[in-house]
């Protein structure tokens, strides 16, 4: 087949396009940062050129851009995203329907919350991984020098604007959203938060904000909404349980943290900058003998790429016990999960004082992945849901 793909940085672009090519399919790849999703003319212009110039079978582009759902609606073609962000835009959804796009996110829970909306053109895909590259990099003793740790966290931090909206509203209000957030902190893989919040909850705090003259914008427009706020405090929450697991293990052991992003209350923590994805984050992962990858808590089911990258590169993986992970991975025979900050801590000492164990567990992890998150399998159930 003839496939136009949209390349906006992605990270899995480039393995994208290697499998399509060695799948025998003719890859036209067109790098293009949107600076909005919904409206741009050059790129409207830019893409239809495209189009109108070469005969395509599809348009593929990794996250869903919707106005490449409309283009391809107007020119009749089909369209498919798959996306590793997890929600999607609540604004999104309003192009979801055109009978010429299909859409598959890594998130079953997400999937299916579209699907209860009759947004059929929505399909379960998890992620997947390149494990043939990322087995071909070699590790010279510089990079043993450089990477070499105990445990290492590569991500970002999600700042959240939660305590500047709580800072509005008075203090029974604040004080129940703070106590969603512990609550909540205590119950990964199972949300709580947007069941809980309710139409009256979010018109009194809007009220307060705008009785203090404060507009609060989202992708849905301006006021906070149920799925604004329960975004808000999944990545306070996720914010809160990356910092303290960092702190925790930097008092026993040599931690790494890369990320771009600098963090006040980690002053005492390693900080090394962010890696190169192609190059370095595998050596990292690789090098580490322990991985810390808490998944950001708007996923509510889906396994996180981070943590795919993890694992097919030969790493251990230590992280929260994500639903979708488990169906795959066996806790203790192929990966390590904590159930709280204290047993974070406990499975840590234990697997670096159990060499054996420790790089028993990454190898199962990693042949697991290599069976069953391999590109082609994704590939082939993408065509062949959408006819192709």
């Amino acid at each position: 087949m003839n496939i136009l793909l949209h390349d906006f940085g992605s990270y899995i672009q480039p393995d994208l396009i290697s499998c399509l090519s060695e799948m025998g399919h003719h890859c036209k790849n067109l790098i293009y940062p949107l600076s909005d999703p919904v409206e741009d003319d050059y790129f409207t212009k830019y893409i239809t050129a495209h189009l109108t110039a070469g005969h395509f079978d599809c348009v593929i582009s990794t996250n869903f851009q919707p106005i490449l759902a409309r283009i391809c609606y107007e020119r009749n073609i089909r369209y498919l995203a798959w996306s590793y962000d997890s929600p999607l835009p609540a604004a999104y959804r309003k192009y979801y329907a055109y009978p010429t796009t299909w859409l598959f996110l890594f998130d079953r829970a997400e999937t299916e919350i579209l699907r209860g909306e009759g947004f059929h053109n929505v399909y379960h895909l998890p992620l997947a991984v390149n494990a043939k590259r990322l087995s071909s990099i070699r590790i010279s003793q510089a990079d043993v020098e450089r990477f070499s740790c105990d445990v290492s966290f590569v991500g970002r931090f999600y700042q959240s604007p939660l305590q500047k909206i709580l800072s509005h509203q008075d203090d029974y209000t604040a004080g129940y959203i703070h106590a969603l957030t512990d609550a909540q902190f205590d119950l990964s893989g199972l949300s709580l938060i947007e069941e809980i919040i309710d139409d009256d909850l979010l018109r009194h705090m809007n009220e307060a904000l705008a009785h203090k003259g404060v507009l609060y914008h989202t992708d849905e427009g301006t006021g906070i909404s149920r799925s604004a706020l329960t975004l808000c405090i999944g990545n306070q929450i996720t914010h809160n349980e990356r910092i303290i697991l960092l702190r925790l293990m930097n008092q026993f052991c040599k931690v790494h943290l890369y990320s771009s992003e600098k963090v006040e209350q980690l002053s005492e923590v390693p900080f090394f900058g962010p890696v190169t994805y192609f190059e370095d984050m595998p050596k990292v992962f690789r090098l580490s003998r322990i991985n810390l990858c808490p998944t950001l808590r708007s996923i509510r089911s889906g396994i996180p790429l981070r943590a795919i990258d993890i694992i097919g590169a030969g790493g251990f993986l230590l992280c929260n016990p994500q639903p979708e992970l488990m169906e795959y991975f066996q806790p203790d025979r192929d990966i390590a999960c904590y159930s709280s900050m204290a047993d974070a801590v406990e499975k840590v000492r234990f697997y670096l004082s159990h060499e054996d164990i420790r790089l028993r567990l990454a190898q199962n992890a990693y042949a697991v992945a290599r069976e069953h998150f391999a590109y082609p399998q994704r590939i082939a159930y993408m065509f062949q849901t959408a006819g192709l």
